[in-house]
C-alpha cells in the first residue's frame, strides 16, 4: 500500500514540474550559459565552492547504485525515464535555490539557510518550518544516510572481507575526525575530493564507452525500445520501469526536495537566481551526466542483471573490464562518492538544527542528540540491505517534498521577482 501511494506522489511530482517548466519558459535551460558567466567569467570563488558541496551531497550511491538497481528492478528503459524526471524536475532546483539567497541568515558568521528558512521567514509559518527541519534531520540521518554508508559496507565487505563491526569502527572514527570537526572542513574535504572522484569517474566511464562505441547505438535504441514498451507502460508494470526512473531520478539529484537549499545559502552571490542557475547545472551534471555514464557502461556489456543486487555489479564490471585493478578502481568511486554525500549530508541537517535551536540555551545537547542519530544512520546503513534501505529514501523523499513543493508554491511571486530583478 505504501509503494502505491510513493508512486503516486511521485507521479504528481512530475506532472506540477512538467506545469511549471511550461509557466516559467524553460528558463532552466538557460543555465549552462550563466553558470558558464558566473563560475568561469566572473570566477566566483563562493558559488564555486558551494557548487562542489551540492555535488558532494548530490553525487553519491544514487549516481552508482541507484542507477544499477534502477536496471536491475525496471529495466534499460528506466534510465530515459530518468533523463525526462530530471530535465522538468530542475526548475525546482532552480526555485528552491534561488529562494535560499533571498532567506540566508548569518549564524555564528556564516551564511547559513534553506527550505527551512525561507517557509518560516517567507510566508511566516512556524509550524510548518520546523516541521520540515524534523524531516530534514531525519532524511539526513536514518532515510537517505544509511544507503550510503551500505554502498561503503557492502564494498568493503566484498572486496577485502571485512566484518561488519570493523566498518562500523573505521566509519565512527572517520566521522569523528572529518565530520564532526566543522563547516570549513567538510567545504574543505569537499573541494579536494569531488572534482577528482566526479571528473575520473567520468573519463574512465567515456574511455570504456569510447573503446566500446560499436555498441552504443544499440544500448541507446535498447533504451528507447524498454521505455516505451507495452510492459514498461502498462498500468499493472509501470512500477517496474516508468515509476523507478522516476524515483532514482529525484533520489539521484535531489531537486524540489529542499535539501540542495541548505548548501546554496553559504554562498555570498549579488542575485540570488544565480545561484538557482548553478544548482540546475549541479542537478544536470548529477543525472543526465554521471548516471547515464554508469548505465552506459552497464548495457554496453550485457549482464544478466538479475543475478546481482546492486554493489556487486559494479565491482563485478570493473573487474571484467580493467582487471584486478578494475575492482579497487570501483571501490576508490563508490567510497568516494558516499562518503563525500555522507559529509555534505550532516552539513545539511546540522543548518536545520542550528536554525531550530537558535535561541536555545541548550544548544550543545541538541546537537550531541543529532550526532548520536547520525552514528545511528551509520549502523543502520551497514546492517540493512541495499533493498530495504531504498524503502527509507522513499520514505524521506515524500516527506521532503511534500512540505517544500507546497513552500515553492506559496512562494511562487518572490521567485518571480528574482527573475525580474537579475534581467534588469
Amino acid at each position: 500500500m505504501f509503494d502505491v501511494v510513493v508512486n503516486i506522489i511521485v507521479i504528481i511530482f512530475f506532472i506540477l514540474a512538467f506545469l511549471t517548466t511550461i509557466r516559467f519558459g524553460f528558463i532552466q535551460f538557460r543555465a549552462l550559459r550563466e553558470t558558464k558567466r558566473i563560475l568561469v567569467d566572473d570566477k566566483n570563488k563562493s558559488s564555486y565552492s558551494t557548487f562542489l558541496v551540492s555535488l558532494a551531497a548530490h553525487i553519491g550511491t544514487g549516481n552508482i547504485v541507484g542507477i544499477s538497481t534502477a536496471l536491475i528492478y525496471g529495466g534499460p528503459g528506466s534510465l530515459f525515464w530518468m533523463w525526462v524526471f530530471t530535465v522538468f524536475s530542475s526548475i525546482f532546483s532552480l526555485i528552491e535555490n534561488t529562494l535560499a539567497q533571498v532567506y540566508k541568515v548569518k549564524i555564528n558568521g556564516e551564511n547559513r539557510g534553506g527550505a527551512s528558512f525561507y517557509i518560516r521567514y517567507g510566508f511566516n509559518n512556524r509550524f510548518l518550518s520546523a516541521l520540515f527541519s524534523i524531516f530534514f534531520l531525519l532524511t539526513n540521518t536514518i532515510f537517505f544516510q544509511p544507503l550510503q554508508i551500505n554502498t561503503v559496507s557492502e564494498s568493503l565487505n566484498i572486496v577485502f572481507g571485512l566484518e561488519k563491526v570493523i566498518i562500523l569502527a573505521l566509519l565512527f572514527l572517520f566521522t569523528y575526525f572529518v565530520i564532526f570537526k566543522g563547516t570549513k572542513r567538510i567545504v574543505r574535504f569537499c573541494e579536494h575530493i569531488v572534482p577528482i572522484m566526479s571528473i575520473g569517474y567520468i573519463i574512465v566511464a567515456v574511455t570504456i564507452i569510447l573503446v566500446n562505441i560499436k555498441f552504443f547505438p544499440s544500448v541507446l535504441g535498447l533504451i528507447m525500445k524498454e521505455a516505451f514498451s507495452s510492459k514498461a507502460l502498462a498500468s499493472g508494470s509501470a512500477a517496474s520501469c516508468l515509476i523507478i526512473g522516476f524515483k532514482r531520478s529525484l533520489f539521484s539529484n535531489e531537486t524540489g526536495l529542499g535539501t540542495a537549499p541548505s548548501i546554496s545559502a553559504m554562498a555570498d552571490i549579488k542575485k540570488p537566481l544565480a545561484q538557482g542557475f548553478v544548482q540546475v547545472i549541479g542537478a544536470f551534471t548529477d543525472t543526465i551526466i554521471i548516471c547515464s555514464l554508469t548505465g552506459f557502461v552497464i548495457l554496453i556489456y550485457q549482464f544478466d542483471l538479475n543475478s546481482y543486487k546492486g554493489v556487486d555489479l559494479i565491482l563485478y564490471i570493473f573487474e571484467r573490464i580493467l582487471g584486478g585493478f578494475g575492482i579497487y578502481l570501483a571501490l576508490f568511486f563508490m567510497l568516494s562518492f558516499a562518503i563525500a554525500t555522507v559529509v555534505s549530508q550532516f552539513y545539511l541537517g546540522e543548518s536545520n538544527l542550528l536554525f531550530m535551536i537558535s535561541k536555545n540555551k541548550r544548544k550543545k545537547f541538541y546537537i550531541l542528540i543529532y550526532k548520536a542519530f547520525f552514528l545511528l544512520g551509520i549502523m543502520i546503513g551497514v546492517n540493512f540491505s541495499t533493498k530495504a534501505l531504498f524503502g527509507f529514501v522513499d520514505q524521506g523523499m515524500i516527506l521532503l517534498g511534500c512540505v517544500n513543493l507546497y513552500a515553492l508554491y506559496r512562494l511562487r511571486n518572490d521567485f518571480k521577482r528574482e527573475i525580474k530583478n537579475y534581467y534588469n
